[in-house]
């Protein structure tokens, strides 16, 4: 399965239709939930999505991954990486 299809082209303009689908508070616990997923990552641990998140999430999920990984870049963080179509986050 290829889950890169669901990354966004940046890592805002997907959010206000998530927002109005779901609302800010579902959308932002959702996206918090998954900040801390990846940021509790130890060098060398994956995250194989499609073990651990149901499939009417996948666009999401992916599009809250992205967010995440642009927000830890910022910090200097580049230890993320998205494998195997999209399937696995790899954190080396």
């Amino acid at each position: 399965m290829d889950l890169l299809q669901y990354l966004p082209d940046d890592n805002q303009s997907w959010i206000p239709p998530y927002v109005e689908l779901m609302g800010v508070e579902r959308l932002t616990e959702y996206y918090n939930k998954v900040f801390s997923w990846l940021y509790e990552m130890q060098p060398g641990e994956s995250f194989r999505v499609l073990e651990k998140v149901r499939p009417e999430n996948y666009d999401l999920f992916m599009k809250c991954v992205y967010s995440c990984l642009c927000a830890f870049d910022l910090y200097g963080i580049y230890s993320y990486h998205i494998e195997e179509q999209g399937t696995v986050i790899l954190r080396r």
